[in-house]
């Protein structure tokens, strides 16, 4: 419904027209009506929402062209439609120029108006329709701003900006809180560590979130005392650039970008590299910063996950290779020392395979070197018929360390565990001494039995992979590793039973269990008896 306000000084002419006209049949409402038109302005501008003012030229105090002239002025969105005499030619000239939609003449005919009135409620229309689209698409912009922003802000970091202007305007629009015209610019790239992990396999909500989450975290950090933003640059990298108005506010960014990791630790359980770059004086010089930033995050390959690295900070040792860093890996020795007896210098050899070497292509090199290894093992696998089941797990995960780690640290231990699994399959198969690593898991768990044991731990004193011996274990004996432990510990609580000077609470910690009631429950099972019962009858 469309408000609409009468105004002449005929009060028949009003009645008129508010009684012959069915209004609601066109959306309309007659809001109002006055006599003149000062009484007329004050009204409709009591009255909200009035669209439509139909009025007569000719009025005492203020006409109807003085009226709409004010209402103009006043920025009133109404529509005026004019109603004159046949002599009144000059103020109709008015009107066109206060661009009225139209005019009747007296006496107003009801077809004349009724006509008038549907073009003038189809414009309104229009316009409403208009003013909702646009409605919508400021709406829409303004929700795409943040988003807008961030590509923006990554495109600064790969590609710089030399039209000052052109950039002055981008940060009004966008919202951008850093100078056209910096003292100078710190910029740093982080990266998640074990993203693929950690990230990559969360639904895509949670996904978002998380990176929803980490650049609000970083923002708050770099806000408590710079002005800048953080943002992605690609999927798991998310850069910050900060402005520096002195010197001294430069010195304090390594404290700054230590507690951006310490908080992102803290608060998200994520571990982060961050590279930082050096400072930037112009914007066309921030990309060479952000590349180095981003260069020094890299050498995590080296040094290690959750670091802050500064390509400055890097220190390399003179003595290191440049010319192919470690030592270049020959299969066939490697083939060798599978088959053969030192397990030793199996490790040693695969373990400089990935030593040394800070060199542009030292990350592909060692990738090669693993996948060098892989090749070894799958080749022996094939040519000495080795179990499949106990070695293709370790492949997997050797193969998933080529592609995906973040480290040489972590290919290198996963390269030496499958060397590991390998040579005890060789072995076994050359020597069918199975037994004997089963005799060795039986003389570890019974010599550690009172200790907080684990499959884990237990694996590793025979340098196997965990699930390779529960599998081992579990095929050679009939029993899992758990059952085995229980039974020696059982075994030892008896002989300690025997003597009563053992209290039965100093028993149960002296086999490896923390909780009496849990120790007296097992022992039960195991015996048909509680401790104090099998003490008791002397059993």
């Amino acid at each position: 419904m469309y408000k609409l306000f009468i105004v002449d000084d005929e009060s028949s002419v009003r009645s008129g027209l508010r009684e012959c006209v069915d209004w609601s049949a066109f959306g309309l409402e007659v809001a109002g009506e006055a006599e003149d038109g000062e009484m007329a302005l004050r009204a409709i501008r009591e009255t909200k929402g009035v669209r439509i003012v139909l009025t007569d030229v000719r009025m005492p105090h203020l006409d109807g062209i003085g009226l709409a002239e004010r209402l103009t002025e006043e920025g009133h969105p109404a529509k005026f439609v004019f109603i004159s005499g046949y002599g009144d030619l000059d103020y109709l000239k008015k009107a066109i120029r206060l661009e009225a939609v139209d005019y009747l003449l007296k006496p107003v005919r009801l077809g004349e108006l009724t006509e008038l009135l549907r073009r003038l409620v189809d414009k309104l229309d229009a316009e409403e329709e208009e003013i909702r689209t646009l409605n919508g698409l400021h709406m829409k912009l303004n929700q795409s701003i943040p988003l807008l922003r961030e590509r923006h802000l990554a495109a600064l970091v790969l590609d710089g900006a030399k039209d000052l202007e052109a950039l002055r305007n981008k940060f009004e629009f966008l919202g951008i809180r850093l100078p056209v015209s910096p003292f100078r610019l710190g910029v740093f790239a982080i990266r998640i560590d074990d993203y693929g992990k950690v990230i990559g396999a969360l639904p895509e909500k949670e996904r978002q979130l998380q990176a929803f989450a980490l650049l609000n975290i970083i923002e708050d950090v770099l806000n408590e005392r710079y002005p800048g933003h953080a943002f992605e640059v690609r999927t798991g990298e998310y850069a910050g650039i900060v402005h520096f108005a002195s010197d001294d506010e430069e010195d304090g960014f390594f404290a700054l970008i230590q507690r951006v990791k310490e908080q992102i630790n803290r608060l998200l359980k994520l571990e982060v590299t961050i590279g930082v770059g050096p400072a930037a004086e112009r914007w066309e010089e921030l990309p060479n910063a952000y590349g180095q930033a981003a260069r020094a995050s890299e050498h995590k390959w080296y040094v290690g996950k959750n670091q802050i690295i500064s390509m400055d900070g890097l220190i390399y040792n003179p003595s290191t290779r440049t010319n192919g860093g470690g030592e270049e890996l020959e299969p066939k020795e490697i083939a060798a020392l599978l088959k053969g007896s030192d397990r030793d210098a199996l490790r040693l050899a695969a373990e400089k395979a990935f030593e040394g070497g800070e060199e542009t292509n030292a990350i592909f090199r060692t990738r090669i070197a693993g996948a060098q290894l892989l090749a070894v093992c799958a080749e022996l696998r094939r040519e000495m018929n080795l179990p499949a089941e106990s070695l293709e797990d370790g492949e997997l995960r050797l193969w998933q360390a080529i592609v995906s780690a973040e480290t040489v640290a972590e290919l290198r231990d996963e390269a030496v565990r499958h060397l590991n699994l390998t040579y005890a399959e060789i072995s076994d198969k050359r020597k069918n001494k199975t037994h004997n690593v089963v005799a060795q898991i039986c003389r570890y768990i019974e010599e550690h039995y009172a200790e907080d044991l684990t499959n884990a731990q237990i694996a590793a004193s025979v340098y196997l992979t965990t699930t390779y011996v529960c599998l081992l274990f579990k095929q050679e004996t009939g029993r899992t590793l758990n059952e085995y432990i229980i039974e020696t510990r059982i075994a030892a609580a008896k002989a300690l039973l025997a003597d009563p000077a053992n209290k039965l609470y100093d028993v149960c910690y002296a086999v490896g269990y923390k909780d009496p009631g849990y120790f007296g429950k097992l022992f039960k099972k195991q015996t048909g008896y509680t401790p104090g019962e099998f003490r008791e009858r002397g059993l």
